[in-house]
């Protein structure tokens, strides 16, 4: 793999070399990593998610987070591994991000395809809704969004932000669940809009 070399200049700061640009593939999945805490949420809404799931685990739901803070760069090779690997978007044709070296177009269509799939495995990306691609410009990168799965077995009894509690007893037992979509509400985590299209999304907006 080549990396970036840093050349040590008398009492300067070191310089970055430039580096051609690396094909595509699961070694990227490490780089620019996204956060899994809600320590990197903007304030009111770290509160804001914070007392849901603190809601949620107190009447037996199970919550696991996958991702808070998205980086933008994270985020461009997401959407765009994505495109290549279940829309059928052409490599060759994704534009550049500064900072972010990877080259898409491999030698042929098929190893392009296949690295982007490595890619969209490695960050385990769900499968979403056709034609649906992880968003370009996220609330994540604002710590504002953040991907969990809740799950929970039989009836639960959840908590409203003004202390008020709900009897879930509907289905599906996941985040998908409509009473759950309106507790969460309560505390101003609003669930993704689009429905299908992305799963465990929960944000400040809806989107």
């Amino acid at each position: 793999m080549t990396s970036a070399t840093l050349t040590p200049q008398s009492n300067q700061t070191p310089a970055v070399v430039n580096v051609a640009n690396e094909l595509s593939g699961e070694v990227w999945v490490p780089r620019f990593p996204a956060e899994d805490t809600t320590d990197f949420l903007t304030p009111d809404f770290k509160v804001a998610v914070d007392g849901f799931k603190a809601a949620l685990e107190a009447a037996g739901a199970h919550v696991k987070i996958a991702n808070t803070f998205r980086p933008k760069e994270r985020a461009y090779m997401m959407h765009w591994a994505h495109k290549i690997a279940r829309n059928g978007f052409n490599p060759a044709s994704v534009p550049a991000m500064a900072g972010v070296h990877i080259r898409w177009d491999h030698p042929t269509l098929e190893q392009s395809v296949r690295a982007a799939q490595d890619m969209v495995d490695g960050f385990q990306i769900q499968n979403l809704a056709a034609n649906t691609a992880p968003a370009l410009n996220t609330l994540h990168a604002i710590g504002e969004a953040i991907d969990m799965s809740i799950t929970w077995s039989g009836t639960i009894h959840v908590a409203k932000k003004d202390g008020s509690v709900v009897e879930v007893n509907t289905l599906p037992r996941t985040g998908m669940n409509l009473q759950l979509k309106e507790i969460g509400l309560t505390y101003g985590v609003k669930k993704y809009v689009g429905g299908n299209a992305d799963k465990p999304h929960w944000s400040t907006t809806g989107h």
